[in-house]
């Protein structure tokens, strides 16, 4: 019998904090009208049921809470705005919340044995570097799991540049890695049928969906389409749906992307693509990872 985990979700108050929680939970639990991709094609199509191959984790969602209203700026006692208790949960998915409620996360959660902890960066004010390094090292001292992916559709179970021991993932992440396989989200993960020629798109599959679902509009948008890879039809044609989903990652320069954050996820989704068809991906700018 397959493990049915539970999943609990914070967010803070601002609203393109909530609409990410928005997202991802409608995305998770595959709710029937959260998806209106086919509807916003140019040939204003009936829905083609492209989701019907995915579970509906309704049942998993446990609690789904925002926290950090009507706070003051600068909080003395964090632990008096973190609620008194919360479910069992295996996965804890933190949204923007207030920083010094963030800071005092690890403490919060020593003793509830959570599986991991899951903060998606999707704007440079939500997590300053300096405070994402020291909340992971409290989860580290603390043996518990945790992941600072940025944006959050780079969280993959690869070590790379933008998922970095020390500064991304705590040195365990095995429990991160489950999360990931057990709801199929993370860095997007796509398949394509092709026509006999092999110039156009005939079909899409996706193996691995971005958190917020955008992969699910955006290969809609590529769905029976040519495939004219001049560095510019493909690419335009991605980034076009990409912003149109709309993605709501900022667009403000983060200090360790040396990029927006916004801009990272179009070239994560763009590369899913080109890989998958062969096609030389396109490159980002180089990031640092020392805290200003």
């Amino acid at each position: 019998m397959e493990k049915q985990y539970k999943i609990g979700i914070f967010y803070g108050p601002d609203p393109d904090t909530e609409m990410l929680a928005q997202k991802f939970v409608g995305n998770l639990i595959n709710d029937d009208e959260f998806c209106k991709a086919c509807e916003l094609l140019e040939q204003k199509v009936k829905c083609d049921h492209c989701r019907e191959h995915l579970r509906n984790f309704s049942s998993s969602v446990y609690f789904y809470d925002k926290l950090g209203e009507n706070i003051p700026d600068f909080i003395e006692n964090p632990e008096d705005f973190l609620p008194k208790t919360i479910p069992p949960v295996d996965f804890l998915m933190v949204v923007g919340i207030h920083q010094d409620l963030l800071s005092e996360l690890p403490e919060y959660l020593k003793d509830k044995k959570i599986k991991a902890i899951i903060v998606p960066i999707e704007n440079p004010k939500w997590v300053p570097p300096g405070l994402q390094v020291q909340v992971l090292e409290d989860f580290e001292r603390l043996g518990i799991q945790a992941a600072f992916p940025k944006p959050f559709c780079a969280l993959s179970k690869e070590l790379n540049e933008y998922n970095k021991v020390g500064f991304n993932l705590t040195k365990n992440h095995d429990n991160i890695i489950e999360f990931i396989d057990y709801y199929k989200i993370g860095e997007p993960i796509v398949s394509f049928i092709l026509s006999d020629d092999g110039k156009s798109i005939l079909d899409t599959c996706i193996l691995q969906s971005a958190p917020c679902g955008s992969t699910f509009y955006i290969l809609q948008q590529l769905k029976a389409k040519y495939i004219e890879d001049d560095e510019l039809s493909l690419n335009e044609r991605i980034s076009k749906a990409h912003h149109s989903y709309p993605c709501n990652a900022s667009m403000d320069k983060d200090l360790i992307l040396k990029d927006s954050i916004l801009h990272v996820g179009g070239i994560l989704v763009r590369n899913a693509v080109r890989n998958e068809l062969g096609l030389k991906e396109h490159e980002g700018r180089k990031m640092a990872y020392v805290a200003p």
